[in-house]
């Protein structure tokens, strides 16, 4: 099972599309290693570049996030006991760097963090709040990590968060589909195709 459906009886939806904003979690070579074509994670950097171009053609701004940690820099007893691979996440390090099949442009907003959610210890909600944005779409890497502690973040800071399934992916196909179907049941709207997301918001404001 790659969406929800099948669970979402009776579970009420956002159906929110008010002031669009779409944040791409650590879309970095660190995370999408193993994503060649042809694998869950290669075929979410591929997607992922098609939604940011699709968000893009619909006006809609794109805000990136990244894990960088300065050298020396500690990474928390957390990640330092559960994920010390992202000690390889230093400034110019060739796996910090944005994968090129997710869209990412030089110029494009980028906020740095140091820990799973987007929002904390950084900028991220006032930047969002500057730029405007209500529903929040989030796709990126990887699912039951980052991109989770992000959306159940913005739907605390009230925020109507819209999960783009097929422009996300994890190492674990079942933690992937576990880690969906636990966001649409509780904190967000879950979609299976980005694209045509951002498409229909296109045909809405025309």
């Amino acid at each position: 099972m790659s969406t929800p459906e099948a669970v979402t009886v009776g579970v009420g939806r956002l159906d929110s599309t008010e002031r669009p904003g779409l944040v791409m979690v650590d879309c970095q070579r660190l995370f999408t290693l193993g994503g060649d074509p042809g694998t869950a994670l290669g075929a979410a950097a591929e997607t992922c570049g098609a939604v940011v171009a699709a968000a893009r053609e619909a006006a809609v701004p794109v805000v990136w996030l990244r894990v960088v940690f300065d050298e020396g820099e500690d990474l928390g007893p957390v990640w330092t006991a559960k994920a010390p691979a992202l000690t390889q996440l230093r400034p110019g390090a060739e796996l910090a760097e944005f994968d090129p099949r997710t869209g990412y442009r030089h110029g494009d907003t980028v906020v740095t963090k140091k820990r799973a959610s987007g929002f904390v210890r950084t900028d991220l909600d006032d930047v969002l709040r500057g730029l405007g944005v209500q529903t929040l779409a989030v796709a990126g890497f990887t699912t039951a990590g980052c991109v989770r502690a992000t959306v159940v973040d913005a739907a605390s800071l009230d925020y109507s968060p819209v999960v783009l399934a097929d422009a996300m992916a994890d190492r674990s196909q079942p933690i992937h589909d576990a880690a969906l179907v636990d966001l649409d049941a509780r904190y967000a709207d879950v979609v299976a195709d980005g694209v045509a997301w951002f498409h229909a918001l296109r045909g809405s404001a025309a």
